[in-house]
C-alpha cells in the first residue's frame, strides 16, 4: 500500500524472501497456491463468457455458479473480493440480452446479499477497532485494512452504478460485429437498469447494500449512492408524478467509466415496473433509506455532503409523500421537528416547477436542529456564544463534543500521544422513537 507501508517494494520482497525456510513462509506458500488456484477460476469463467450462447445457455449453471462464486465470499479478504467483484461485472456486461432473465437474476441477487454482508461487517470492525488505540505496527496494518476496504467499497457501488447506469449501452461488447445470432430489435428487452429494478430478487439486495452504503464512513461512495437513489426514485413513482418533477430533476449520475450522463424520463423506454413491486421498494426507500439519509445529515463525518443528502431526503418527499404517509410519520418521529413544519415542507417540495436547489433548502432548514457539525466546526460554536439559533436539542448537544467533553483548557481533542476519539454517535440509532 503506497504511503501506508514502510520501507519499498524491494525490502518488502526481501522479507518475503527470508522467510522462504520457516513456518510462515510455509503458510504464505499455501496461501499463495490457493490464491493462485481461484484467480486461475476467474480467468477460465472470464474466457468462457466469450463464448456468447454456449456458456450462458446451459439450463442449470446459474445458481450453482453463484453459489460458487459467493456462498464464502465473506471469508476472502478484502483485496480478493475486489477481484471477485471484476469477475461478476464481466459475467453481467458479456450476458446475451435474451438470456439475462435466465442467468442474471441468482448471480446478481447471490453477488448484493453477500458484498451487503462482507461490506458492512467490515466497516463495523473497523469502527470497533478506532475506539481502542493503536501504535506502531498495528496503526500501520489498520490503516492498510481501511485503506483496502474503502478500495472494495468503492468496487462494490460502481458495480451497482454501472448496473444502474441510464446510458448504459445495451448487449454485450462487440455484439453487432461478432455475434453468431442475429442482433435482437431494440426495444424488446428492458435495460439492464430497468430489467434490475423490475425483478425483485434482484433490486431488494441491491437497494438494501445501497441503504447501508449511505451510513458507510467514506464520502466518496456515499456521494456515489446518493446519486443512484436520486436517478431511480422516480421510477417507483407515477407518470404523472414523475412528469411533474422531471424538468427540474436532471440529476447527473456517475456510471463506471467516470462519465456523467443525465437520467433519462421514467417510463419512456416502455417497461412498466409491476404494481406490487414498485409498492414494496417505495415503502422500503420511504422507510430505510430515508432514515440512513437522515443519520448520515446527523452524521459529523457527512457534514461535506449535507447538500447531496438533503436533495435525496428532497427528491424522496416530492416524488413519494403524495403516495404514502410513511416519509411524514418518519420525519414526525424525529426530535424537535413540529408537525406544522413538517406539513408546510412537504406542500412545498410536492409543488411543481419547484427547483431541486430551494427543495433541498427548505428540508435542510426543516433537519436544522439534526445537521452534524464538523469536528473542526466544533470548537468555535462554543466561542460563539449561542451562535444564531438558541436552545438547541439535547441530542443536537450532544454532537457538539467529541467523545461527550472536552479536554482541560476549554479545547476540544484528545490529550497528547493520543488519537483523538471520534464525535460520540451513541444514542443515533434510537433517533426515530417507535410508533
Amino acid at each position: 500500500q503506497a504511503g501506508i507501508s514502510e520501507g519499498s517494494k524491494d525490502d518488502f520482497y526481501a522479507r518475503v524472501l527470508g522467510k522462504k525456510n520457516t513456518l510462515e513462509g510455509l503458510a504464505s506458500s499455501v496461501r499463495g497456491a490457493v490464491r493462485f488456484v481461484r484467480e486461475t477460476c476467474y480467468a477460465i469463467l472470464y474466457c468462457m463468457t466469450r463464448l456468447d450462447t454456449h456458456f450462458y445457455g446451459f439450463l442449470e449453471l446459474p445458481t450453482p455458479l453463484a453459489e460458487a462464486l459467493f456462498a464464502d465470499s465473506l471469508y476472502l479478504s478484502s483485496h480478493q473480493v475486489i477481484n471477485l467483484l471484476t469477475l461478476s461485472r464481466f459475467l453481467v456486461d458479456h450476458c446475451p440480452l435474451p438470456l439475462r432473465e435466465h442467468f442474471l437474476p441468482p448471480i446478481l441477487a447471490t453477488c448484493f446479499r453477500q458484498m451487503d454482508a462482507k461490506i458492512s461487517s467490515e466497516w463495523e470492525k473497523l469502527g470497533q477497532r478506532e475506539t481502542v488505540q493503536a501504535v506502531g505496527e498495528e496503526l500501520t496494518e489498520e490503516m492498510k485494512a481501511e485503506s483496502i476496504l474503502r478500495q472494495l467499497t468503492y468496487s462494490a457501488v460502481v458495480m451497482v452504478a454501472d448496473v444502474l447506469d441510464p446510458a448504459r449501452p445495451e448487449g454485450p461488447p462487440g455484439e453487432a460485429e461478432g455475434s453468431e445470432t442475429p442482433a435482437d430489435p431494440p426495444g424488446k428487452f428492458p435495460p439492464l437498469r430497468k430489467f434490475c429494478l423490475m425483478n425483485p430478487s434482484i433490486a431488494v439486495p441491491l437497494l438494501v447494500f445501497c441503504s447501508h452504503a449511505i451510513r458507510m464512513h467514506d464520502g466518496r461512495c456515499c456521494g456515489v449512492v446518493l446519486r443512484v437513489f436520486r436517478s431511480i426514485i422516480p421510477e417507483f413513482s407515477t407518470p404523472e408524478i414523475a412528469k411533474l418533477h422531471h424538468k427540474e430533476h436532471h440529476h447527473h449520475f456517475s456510471g463506471s467509466t467516470g462519465t456523467t450522463a443525465a437520467a433519462g424520463a421514467p417510463f419512456s423506454d416502455g417497461f412498466a415496473i409491476p404494481v406490487a413491486t414498485a409498492h414494496e421498494i417505495r415503502e422500503f426507500i420511504c422507510a430505510e433509506v430515508l432514515k440512513a439519509a437522515i443519520q448520515s445529515l446527523h452524521d459529523p463525518y457527512f457534514v461535506d455532503s449535507q447538500k447531496e443528502i438533503g436533495a435525496l431526503i428532497a427528491a424522496i418527499l416530492a416524488y413519494y409523500s403524495p403516495l404514502t404517509p410513511t416519509p411524514r410519520a418518519i420525519l414526525l418521529s424525529l426530535p424537535s421537528v413540529k408537525p406544522a413544519e413538517v406539513d408546510r415542507t412537504i406542500e412545498y417540495v410536492c409543488k411543481g416547477g419547484v427547483s431541486s436547489r430551494h427543495q433541498r433548502a427548505m428540508v435542510l432548514e426543516l433537519l436544522e436542529e439534526l445537521k452534524g457539525v464538523s469536528v473542526a466546526e466544533m470548537g468555535k460554536l462554543e466561542k460563539s456564544g449561542a451562535s444564531k439559533k438558541k436552545g438547541r436539542s439535547k441530542m443536537a448537544q450532544e454532537f457538539m463534543t467529541p467523545g461527550g467533553g472536552q479536554q482541560p483548557g476549554g479545547q476540544v481533542g484528545s490529550a497528547p500521544g493520543q488519537r483523538e476519539k471520534t464525535p460520540d454517535l451513541e444514542g443515533v440509532a434510537g433517533m426515530f422513537n417507535e410508533g
